[in-house]
């Protein structure tokens, strides 16, 4: 339980069933996936007609980094179902009934305890809240406060109970900082990389991405890949509405122009600050001030767009900067921000045309468009990676070696991979890391008394106290297995 457990438990219902294989993360990861595009739909229909809605969440649906990582068994995409869900359960407390907060906050829950990380959506959620503060201030008597705390208080005992039960502590608060900061990182990281913009470059293969390239099974990123033309012309769209979102800070009205100016000067002093404190101070005031900056922004000046305008910026703008602060830099972290930018394309094209059919009929050939690129893109990326095979051939090795494998502990520079070959605990141990922290490898295989050592990645030649049993002679893909003597 060190790491977000719902994903976890919804794939042990099929494995406790008997169906122990890839089949059920996928099935679980596309029941998810099924519902997170329901919900972008519903929540982009609360703003466009069903029409663009339904458009709208398809194109969202095919876009590559989406299509990569959709079905894998990762927790990107189911996180991010539970948020969807979560934001629009809120409007819809707002809008309808205030018994939908407790829906909200429910997907919330899960959608924290399914990737740590998605725990920002809540500034999103209480940003949606706070521009609507007039409403939202009369739908709260002392009862609805009285009960939603206790409700909360319920639901924090329940998670907090079962985790000491199992763990004896509550660790996730500081999994959660852990996660989300840069504390626990060093440059031994395969992700490691310090460029902020990473992202920003590679956003458009994000969108749209030829086959892939040659490192890409190497390296599981899809950066390295090749963008269509089409990425570039769906980006222009994003931009000019950004463009024409941030222009109101410029336009005049009849409001006194010398308080105008002190409204706009003190957004412009409150983002300068904002951007120097990006590498100077912890993101976490970043974003606060980048929030601020967008409150101001709508409650200060005239802005005639519609509320979910600034709930989307604000919605790419967190994730964005929470990511390209970390060091680590993971193509599928940035996949919550590909909701706001579907959602800048669809309304990007209609302030362009105006016209609901021509709206409809740009945004339709944008979907038809992307069917062919996914249909090549899919294809490549398909095939079994050759080290995915040569890992699944020692796997295979070390179970015909010692049929009895399952009594004794195995330990790899893959132990998360092999846990799942081996369909046994696989303690992750990687000499790289353990070289950085002035550990030894022998040393660490004895701590934790382990039979068998699968060296995936490492490419070592010998460890003292094992003997090699089983070595592929592959020059690029070296693995062996090695036996305590």
């Amino acid at each position: 339980m060190s790491v977000p457990p719902v994903f976890s438990l919804l794939v042990s219902v099929p494995f406790q069933l008997g169906f122990v294989s890839e089949t059920s993360m996928f099935v679980v990861s596309g029941i998810l996936f099924f519902f997170l595009v329901i919900g972008i739909f519903l929540l982009f229909n609360k703003y466009f007609d069903e029409e663009v809605s339904f458009v709208g969440s398809l194109i969202f649906s095919m876009f590559s980094l989406v299509v990569t990582w959709a079905l894998t068994g990762a927790t990107d995409v189911p996180a991010l179902c539970f948020s969807v869900w979560a934001l629009y359960c809120t409007i819809k407390g707002l809008e309808n009934d205030f018994k939908y907060y407790y829906l909200a906050i429910l997907f919330f829950v899960l959608a924290f305890f399914t990737r740590f990380t998605e725990g920002f959506i809540l500034i999103v959620m209480g940003f949606y809240l706070l521009l609507n503060f007039d409403d939202f201030k009369r739908q709260l008597t002392f009862r609805r406060v009285c009960s939603v705390v206790v409700y909360c208080i319920i639901i924090a005992g329940i998670i907090s109970g079962v985790y000491i039960s199992f763990q004896g502590t509550i660790p996730f608060i500081s999994q959660f900082l852990e996660v989300s900061s840069s504390s626990q990182v060093s440059s031994i990281n395969v992700g490691y990389d310090l460029n902020p913009f990473y992202y920003f470059q590679n956003l458009p293969q994000y969108l749209t991405s030829n086959a892939i390239s040659n490192e890409y099974f190497s390296n599981l990123s899809i950066s390295y890949n090749s963008p269509t033309v089409l990425s570039y012309v769906l980006l222009a769209l994003v931009a000019v509405y950004i463009v024409k979102f941030a222009s109101n800070l410029v336009c005049y009205d009849k409001e006194k122009i010398d308080y105008r100016y002190l409204k706009v000067s003190f957004i412009v002093l409150l983002s300068i600050i904002a951007i120097i404190s990006y590498n100077h101070v912890s993101y976490i005031i970043t974003e606060l001030l980048f929030t601020s900056i967008l409150l101001l922004y709508y409650k200060w000046l005239p802005d005639k767009d519609n509320q979910m305008d600034y709930v989307m910026f604000l919605w790419m703008g967190i994730f964005i900067i929470m990511h390209s602060y970390h060091p680590v830099k993971v193509d599928r972290y940035i996949i919550p921000i590909l909701i706001p930018i579907t959602y800048f394309i669809c309304k990007s094209t209609k302030n362009i045309f105006k016209d609901k059919k021509k709206t409809l009929t740009t945004l339709t050939i944008i979907l038809i468009l992307l069917i062919p690129i996914n249909a090549i893109y899919i294809t490549s990326i398909t095939q079994e990676p050759p080290h995915t095979h040569e890992e699944k051939l020692a796997s295979n090795y070390l179970k015909d070696y010692d049929p009895q494998y399952k009594k004794y502990n195995i330990s790899s520079d893959r132990g998360v991979t092999y846990s799942w070959y081996l369909k046994k605990y696989t303690y992750t141990t990687i000499p790289r890391v353990l070289k950085a922290n002035n550990e030894n490898l022998t040393d660490k295989l004895k701590s934790i008394n382990a039979k068998y050592y699968i060296d995936s990645t490492s490419n070592l030649t010998n460890i003292t106290g094992y003997h090699p049993i089983y070595d592929n002679n592959k020059e690029n893909i070296r693995i062996k297995i090695y036996e305590c003597d």
